[in-house]
């Protein structure tokens, strides 16, 4: 087999993220507002209700939610929560004073929650409310119950604490919805159910679903004690008996929620590079051995590339560390950006990278990892008002044959030659 080289020098967000706080005590105020604000959101602060109406009415757009002092010396009755609900925005009252006739007064209205504000520890959980809140905005909820009343109280309530809610009357009509519906999270269902109890459901999910993917809450008015088990014992995560309260359906539902979003981060932590969020070497073997299997099975054509950053060690050496790895969230940045959806781009360590990529043979593959070379060849990095040149040089491994662990010593093996034949090329053999 013939070796190929070629190379040429170097001359040739989200939605709406923005809080109004309404308070009258300037301190609480300014103390939620730095919370806030360091927990990532933007927040408007009004010290009445006449204030909180010129907001509402000027900026109303802006705003995601509001928390909402019950009691101010322009609305001693709680008409702030009137006033914020009547411009549709999502609300938390929190106030000093806690009975159980206000309680059930505030909770009679569409409103998220009730905090008292009688220790730090409130103005704790009143962050982590709106961060949950805030990311209940990306996640599906399914509510699945047969009688329609019950089904669209819970349903209310989950679009309340600001889920995207799907409904289903059955368990068979759930399963098709989980099927063809993405990003559903959160199951709710009633035991009895005509056609597909939920008993059935659960234990359908599980075939597909682990707990940690999909969590699902069985909910039932029949009393019996030996429910909970049974739920629990079939797949479900959380009981709850009906009728329940609405502060213990949210917070069992942000528990089991937060507990999916802690796997996720521990397993984000476990396949993803710290430095530039793409992902790291384990993950890339993870992902990329059954694709290269299906593509061995069905002849597909695939390309394996090293990319190694020339003389990287020398940015580190004259610009420091921090530069350095900025220097290599850029690149990765631009991997990712140049690759196609269907390509593997992951860290491998140091200053080199490799690309798993579909569908490439002969002069597309070439051309392809040459635009990538030239592409950070291009690059015209500015630290400090120094400027700073990128090449690299890639190896190209196409012999699917060869298994994953091959391909990538067939590369590295091109990747070296590159280096020996003058770097800020690309190598691969035909």
């Amino acid at each position: 087999m013939a070796g190929v080289c070629e190379g040429q020098g170097k001359g040739a967000g989200r939605s709406m993220t923005t809080i109004l706080v309404v308070d009258d005590s300037k301190f609480f105020l300014s103390v939620l507002s730095s919370k806030l604000r360091s927990a990532g959101f933007s927040v408007i602060g009004a010290a009445s209700i006449a204030e909180a109406r010129v907001v509402l009415e000027t900026r109303r757009d802006e705003i995601f939610m509001a928390l909402l002092d019950l009691f101010l010396p322009d609305g001693p009755e709680g008409e702030v929560v009137d006033l914020a609900i009547s411009f549709g925005v999502p609300s938390v009252v929190f106030t000093g004073n806690y009975s159980e006739d206000t309680r059930d007064r505030v909770l009679s209205k569409r409103v998220i929650d009730y905090v008292v504000k009688d220790d730090p520890s409130s103005l704790d959980y009143l962050t982590s409310l709106v961060h949950r809140l805030d990311h209940n905005r990306s996640i599906r909820a399914m509510v699945v119950d047969d009688a329609t009343t019950a089904r669209k109280y819970i349903a209310d309530l989950l679009a309340l604490y600001q889920f995207q809610v799907v409904e289903a009357t059955n368990g068979e009509q759930a399963l098709q919805r989980l099927a063809d519906t993405d990003n559903i999270r959160l199951v709710i269902t009633d035991y009895h159910m005509p056609v597909m109890d939920g008993f059935q459901l659960i234990k359908n999910i599980r075939k597909t679903w682990r707990r940690d993917q999909v969590a699902v809450i069985g909910v039932s008015s029949s009393g019996s004690s030996t429910l909970s088990a049974k739920f629990i014992k079939s797949g479900a995560n959380d009981f709850l008996n009906k009728p329940f309260l609405r502060e213990e359906f949210f917070c069992r539902i942000a528990m089991n929620v937060d507990l999916m979003e802690q796997v996720d981060a521990l397993k984000a932590a476990a396949t993803t590079d710290y430095l530039t969020g793409i992902p790291n070497r384990r993950s890339f073997f993870e992902r990329a051995q059954p694709l290269l299997a299906a593509a061995q099975r069905g002849q597909a054509e695939v390309a394996v590339a090293l990319i190694d950053l020339d003389h990287f060690k020398s940015i580190n050496d004259s610009h420091g560390h921090e530069t350095g790895d900025t220097a290599l969230a850029t690149v990765a940045r631009l991997l990712v950006a140049e690759c196609r959806q269907t390509d593997l781009v992951a860290r491998f360590g140091g200053e080199e990278f490799c690309v798993l990529a579909f569908n490439l043979a002969g002069e597309s593959r070439d051309a392809y990892f040459e635009r990538l070379r030239s592409r950070i060849s291009d690059l015209n990095l500015d630290f400090n008002g120094q400027p700073i040149t990128l090449s690299a040089s890639i190896g190209v491994s196409s012999n699917v044959q060869l298994g994953l662990d091959g391909m990538i010593a067939e590369a590295d093996q091109q990747l070296y030659r590159a280096k020996q034949e003058g770097r800020n090329r690309v190598c691969w053999l035909d």
